[in-house]
């Protein structure tokens, strides 16, 4: 399968996010999908530059255990990634409760469908935070920076461990040295 064939098979599925958790057709081996740890898209190596292009695989994204797949109605394909499929890129305080905005325009707000997790990766340890359908995003650094700076000025410790509130619920953002 190539890159036209996957935009082809995906016509006619205008919704936001088409209903993946209905599809279960074959995996297609043979090609390769990575994210990296900096959030850009590769396709058998090369760069996935177009930026439509990555918002419409990540509308087709599906989590199967500890696994992500671009599914379409007739192939599934393996997504590699190194830390999660969204990287959120900002945030935005809205009555008081935390919106994230992603790099592959979707926003969500850090409530009780949208939790967080510290994840271990290489020496340190990593927030992960649900974006949709159990689907995880990492955070990048300049915003985890202002996010850490939030949850200090809202003095949330416990155990060694750093909280950020919104929505009256505590999400982990980091392990306390």
């Amino acid at each position: 399968m190539n890159i036209s064939k996957i935009t082809e098979s995906l016509k006619g599925h205008d919704q936001r996010f088409p209903p993946v958790e209905k599809w279960n057709p074959e995996l297609c081996d043979g090609h390769e999908f990575l994210i990296d740890r900096e959030g850009n898209w590769f396709y058998d190596g090369s760069a996935i530059k177009n930026i439509k292009l990555m918002n419409l695989f990540a509308s087709v994204l599906k989590k199967e255990g500890d696994s992500y797949f671009l599914v379409t109605p007739i192939e599934k394909i393996f997504v590699k990634t190194d830390l999660a499929p969204y990287k959120i890129i900002d945030f935005e305080i809205v009555d008081d409760n935390i919106k994230l905005i992603t790099n592959l325009n979707y926003d969500f707000f850090l409530d009780e469908d949208h939790v967080s997790r510290l994840v271990k990766y290489e020496e340190s340890y990593v927030p992960l935070v649900i974006v949709r359908n159990n689907i995880e995003g990492f955070i990048n650094r300049n915003t985890y920076y202002k996010l850490v700076d939030l949850a200090i000025s809202q003095n949330h410790k416990e155990d060694n461990y750093l909280y950020l509130r919104s929505f009256n619920i505590n999400h982990v953002i980091g392990k306390i040295a």
